[in-house]
């Protein structure tokens, strides 16, 4: 019963941010928490600029962000977990690109990757902000590191 009711509230708010963020962001008038904010690709290493990601047309669908907390965090764990296991149904509801930023260093985000069988590559991004500032924009813990 409990499971059933978080399925459907991730799936509910996984839908909402990615319609939301589609909708909202042009490269003209960047969604206001995130402009100028900025995150590692743990694949690739590169610095990717999170307004451009959520705003990129190249692919195909609507592009979505999950911000998560640190990688151990039990709330990490089981949001790897339901994009894992929710990435085809938003995929057929027009998710094309998703990133998974995390309040880590790239290890700790590859054993959780690891740990709950998460693609690091297409069509999900694993991302990491290490000091947890785009994520303290949004309520979201940095787990033991000070604020």
């Amino acid at each position: 019963q409990q499971h059933g009711k978080m399925a459907r509230l991730f799936t509910s708010a996984a839908a909402l941010v990615a319609v939301s963020a589609a909708c909202s962001i042009s490269s003209a008038n960047a969604f206001a928490p995130l402009s100028g904010a900025t995150a590692t690709s743990v694949s690739t290493g590169a610095n990717v600029d999170l307004t451009d990601f959520l705003s990129d047309k190249s692919g195909s669908g609507y592009n979505m962000l999950v911000v998560g907390t640190y990688a151990a965090d039990f709330n990490a764990i089981e949001y790897a977990q339901r994009l894992r296991y929710y990435l085809p149904k938003l995929q057929e509801a027009g998710v094309g690109k998703v990133g998974f930023l995390l309040n880590c260093e790239a290890d700790a985000a590859k054993a959780m990757c690891d740990y709950t069988d998460l693609s690091m590559t297409s069509p999900v991004d694993i991302l990491i902000d290490p000091l947890g500032e785009v994520g303290r924009q949004f309520g979201v813990g940095r787990g033991w590191k000070p604020d």
